[in-house]
């Protein structure tokens, strides 16, 4: 009996050992200032935010787009038209707050951007 129950223990913690999953950047200490912290990353984080902010404005644009067609024919849509309506409203104003969200981010990371090259100009 006791044979069996530390076989099936010993087969519980093999288990478990082999599903934590380590990686090695999780056992060596690296340092996220040199690693992040550099004015082309900031700036490519930059242009990321704001192609994200342009891709929003589209889709919030389309979204403006169908509310004008409820608009003009609301009449074609029958009972579910305020549905209709309701869910593109929401969908227009989560666009156009992520939008500006990802604007903001981006003027965050220039600003980051320029601090950090006049930090490595310095020295």
């Amino acid at each position: 009996m006791q044979t069996k129950t530390f076989f099936i223990s010993l087969l519980i913690l093999v288990f478990l050992a082999s599903i934590a999953p380590v990686t090695s950047e999780s056992l060596s200490p690296v340092n996220t200032e040199t690693k992040t912290n550099t004015p082309p990353d900031h700036k490519k984080m930059a242009e990321y935010y704001e192609k994200e902010a342009k891709e929003m404005n589209a889709k919030a644009d389309e979204q403006k787009k169908l509310l004008d067609e409820y608009d003009l024919h609301s009449y074609y849509y029958g009972r579910e038209g305020q549905i209709f309506q309701s869910h593109h409203e929401a969908l227009f104003n989560k666009y156009k707050k992520a939008a500006e969200r990802n604007r903001e981010m981006a003027a965050a990371h220039r600003k980051m951007a320029k601090k950090t090259l006049n930090k490595h100009l310095l020295f």
